[in-house]
């Protein structure tokens, strides 16, 4: 009778786990799906063939009109009526489609290693790699990340829970009359006047003065974010990344 019901309860378990790694199985089929690309709207974002819209993931390429924005447009329009494995992440705010494409590489991540994107709301099983890949671009002068000629003069530093970023002068005093200070997302501030030592952005509103600068928002994610210094001509004259 024991066997009996020994072998009774090793078949039950053994019809769970097949159930189980089937459902699994199932689910991750689900998730991934072949598509192809009919029309590229911008950098990071594009129309399917059945009339979807991805928004790819983990990524923020230049807005149309922008500087460098025919970089990331022109890269992923060498991919339209060409199949792509698209593994799906939901819906975003927009109705659109999040996800990662893929071709012979990984297209989101490609982007930035090309320095065609910069990296954004990057989740947590893909920070080092969206984060090493930024770092290379930006350190070989790829794509959009051309460097200032003032580069060596400046240091940025950013105190997130207090809303600040700091940028520093090392040199003379430098006239940063276009300049522009922006965060991972599409939040820019337009700098003006001379940097003679040191001047500080804050996030709440109040007069601006020689030393200190109201962005009147909050910009900065208290986990992780990027500030990006850009001179008048776009070049980057400085970065500071935490978090990652």
């Amino acid at each position: 009778m024991k066997k009996r019901y020994a072998l009774i309860l090793a078949i039950l378990l053994s019809a769970v786990i097949f159930n189980s790694l089937f459902l699994f199985k199932t689910t991750e089929n689900e998730s991934t799906n072949t598509i192809i690309v009919a029309r590229v709207i911008d950098g990071d974002t594009f129309v399917t063939e059945d009339g979807r819209t991805i928004r790819l993931a983990n990524i923020n390429t230049p807005e149309k009109n922008m500087p460098y924005a025919e970089y990331s447009k022109s890269y992923l329009s060498s991919f339209i009526n060409k199949s792509l494995e698209l593994k799906d992440l939901g819906t975003e705010k927009y109705g659109r489609t999040l996800g990662n494409i893929y071709s012979d590489n990984y297209i989101n991540l490609e982007l930035v290693k090309l320095g065609y994107s910069s990296k954004f709301l990057v989740s947590d099983d893909n920070l080092k790699e969206f984060s090493e890949a930024e770092k290379y671009a930006i350190e070989n002068n790829l794509g959009m990340w051309k460097s200032s000629n003032y580069s060596n003069c400046i240091k940025t530093q950013v105190f997130a829970k207090e809303e600040l970023a700091v940028i520093k002068n090392l040199c003379k005093e430098i006239n940063i009359a276009g300049w522009t200070i922006k965060d991972e997302s599409r939040k820019q501030y337009k700098l003006s006047g001379v940097l003679n030592n040191k001047i500080t952005i804050h996030g709440n509103q109040a007069d601006n003065n020689s030393t200190d600068l109201f962005w009147n928002q909050q910009v900065w994610n208290n986990d992780r974010d990027t500030l990006y210094l850009f001179d008048s001509e776009n070049n980057l004259v400085s970065y500071f990344v935490y978090g990652y």
